[in-house]
């Protein structure tokens, strides 16, 4: 299953619990389907192969059968699956397009990374492509609307990357500032488009090689980019 999540919505339970999560929602739409019976002895529960922010929007990847679920966790460890996202960041971004290499330390007490442009201890390494897709001028400030394809999947990547390359995202309160000019209630960031492309037998998932699945719209893209094909 492939599942567009709004933004704000928890993937899993956090520690605190009781909140209505994106596996609560798939795990009820299939067994109201009959798909799925919570009861039955031994009974595979769906889940959840991949994970987003919970307040970053966009598709997520779940398993309704044990051979789905090996299935694709292969995929996404052999590299088979690419993802790409649409953000909304700070300012002009000089370079069109580029490949930005860093690495990455994640703060678990925190919830919060570290990037920088060197090896440091702890750090493992990241890469992220982007290219712009537009700007526009807000006020005295510019807004840049780019592409961003993950080549690695860190905690927070796009979000630590792009403030290290001085453009954080709009919305994000974790690493810019929130500004009320631009009234957003999360970060300006969407997992739009996956694309599959294997290089040997994916079993069950060998019918998903070559294609690609993406949304229909984005919110953001549509309030400051009216008429932007994606």
């Amino acid at each position: 299953m492939l599942l567009n999540k709004r933004p704000g919505v928890l993937v899993h339970d956090d520690a605190e619990g009781g909140e209505n999560t994106l596996i609560m929602h798939i795990q009820a739409y299939l067994c109201g389907k009959g798909e799925y019976d919570p009861a039955a002895e031994q009974s595979f529960a769906p889940a959840l192969c991949n994970r987003i922010d919970r307040n970053t929007g966009g598709m997520v990847i779940a398993a309704k059968d044990a051979a789905a679920l090996r299935d694709m966790n292969e995929v996404i460890r052999e590299d088979w699956l690419s993802k790409f996202y649409l953000c909304l960041v700070h300012g002009r971004v000089e370079r069109e397009k580029a490949t930005l290499h860093g690495y990455l330390r994640k703060d678990s007490a925190k919830n919060m990374v570290e990037v920088r442009d060197k090896d440091f201890p702890g750090a493992k390494e990241i890469i992220t492509k982007y290219r712009v897709l537009g700007e526009r001028r807000e006020g005295k400030d510019i807004v840049s609307l780019l592409e961003v394809e993950l080549v690695t999947g860190r905690t927070h990547q796009i979000r630590a990357h792009m403030r290290m390359l001085g453009h954080p995202l709009l919305g994000d309160g974790k690493y810019g500032k929130l500004d009320k000019r631009f009234d957003r209630n999360y970060q300006a960031l969407y997992s739009y488009k996956l694309t599959f492309d294997f290089t040997t037998d994916a079993g069950s998932l060998a019918y998903l090689n070559g294609r690609s699945f993406q949304v229909e719209k984005v919110d953001f893209v549509e309030e400051y980019f009216p008429g932007t094909k994606i």
